[in-house]
């Protein structure tokens, strides 16, 4: 009977209709209405060798049943359509890459997506692009997806990382081998053998303070590497580094500013925090207290424009929109409707509500209000 269903189900799931036969209908089939008792297997059964009790050992047939599942759902996977949430296009699941968080993307945007981060060093990125999903890109995906020179990098990169991570690991300063320093941040390099100081990375000097970088520099001055003129300057370009360089509150790392806000990203975990203050930040509302832009990074231009923008607020307060207004050309009063440009019905030209100028047509197209040639100003 159960031969028959099969029979009756070609390329069709046929092991629920088996159960639900042998659970509802296999006693009356055989003429059994009441209670079965099952004695002892018997190995010598000359019957069909399917129905004999264990015959074959359930620790081989359940793996092999779920490999059989796991290979067909692939094999439907490979020939759906499925679309990809970054590129937007339609495409076979042949085409497509299956993360372990079971998020779908299409290989091209993948591959261009790891290349990137491996290129710029930001491995933290690494992870699926899904915007609610957090869930890191397995080393395997990254071989296939990394040429064999790129992935070295990753794999080289990943190593460093996890050292830098590690709050007792040191680099020599001769060869930049990772070393471990004890509690009285003495190491000493595998390589070369040089025992220094895990801080100031100078030979050890156990009881004493590490000097800093203007003691240094006395010390190469005292010992005549250094005259008074290359003292001073050295001296100012060590302030100028040190002017814009921070410490990340979650891994340590260096981080410099060149531009910008306060709001920095560190390179090496990813970690946002306020470069003033160097506090773990989430927002913009760690800035309500803490400045965003300093006054140093705002240029001619920005201040100006602030200045203006002041100026416009105030008059568009005196002369609110609804009210009327005299055109600059003709002194005959029109309706004012938009607070950047007014077109007047006598005259029958549009002119700037900011610069009081006429505004022609290709004007209007590249943005005339506000711009230097409106207000006047050269933009650095």
């Amino acid at each position: 009977m159960l031969d028959t269903i099969w029979a009756e189900l070609p390329g069709q799931e046929v092991v629920y209709q088996w159960v639900e036969w042998i659970r509802n209908a296999s006693l009356s089939h055989i003429w059994l209405d009441g209670k079965i008792m099952l004695g002892q297997d018997i190995p010598t059964h000359k019957g069909d060798m399917r129905a004999i009790s264990r015959a074959v050992s359930l620790d081989t047939v359940i793996p092999s049943m779920l490999s059989y599942n796991s290979k067909k759902h692939y094999q439907a996977f490979l020939e759906d359509l499925h679309m990809c949430m970054i590129c937007i296009n339609q495409s076979k699941g042949s085409n497509f890459i299956k993360l372990p968080c079971q998020h779908l993307f299409c290989v091209k945007c993948m591959e261009t997506l790891c290349k990137m981060h491996v290129k710029e060093g930001s491995l933290f990125q690494l992870v699926c692009p899904d915007t609610k999903c957090n869930a890191s890109i397995p080393h395997y995906l990254l071989k296939r997806l990394l040429s064999k020179e790129e992935f070295e990098r990753w794999d080289r990169l990943a190593l460093e990382k996890a050292l830098d991570s590690m709050a007792d690991v040191v680099y020599c300063p001769n060869c930049a081998i990772g070393c471990m320093e004890d509690e009285d941040n003495n190491a000493q390099c595998p390589k070369c053998s040089f025992t220094f100081c895990g801080s100031c990375k100078e030979v050890w000097h156990p009881g004493k303070q590490c000097l800093t970088p203007e003691q240094k520099l006395q010390r190469r001055k005292a010992s005549g590497k250094l005259n008074d003129r290359e003292m001073s300057q050295e001296m100012l370009n060590i302030r100028e580094l040190y002017k814009d360089v921070r410490v990340c509150p979650n891994c340590r790392m260096v981080i410099n500013k060149s531009a910008g806000c306060n709001k920095v990203m560190c390179t090496s975990c990813g970690q946002l925090f306020c470069f003033r203050c160097c506090k773990t930040i989430n927002g913009y509302d760690h800035f309500k207290n803490c400045r965003l832009f300093e006054a140093a990074d705002m240029t001619d231009w920005d201040k100006k424009m602030i200045e203006l923008q002041n100026g416009i607020q105030m008059r568009a307060q005196k002369q609110p929109l609804g009210g009327t207004i005299r055109c600059p050309k003709c002194r005959e009063k029109i309706f004012k409707d938009d607070e950047k440009y007014v077109f007047c019905w006598a005259c029958r030209t549009s002119y700037c509500t900011l610069c009081k100028r006429t505004i022609q047509d290709k004007m209007l197209k590249r943005g005339h209000w506000g711009s230097p040639e409106c207000v006047g100003i050269d933009k650095l």
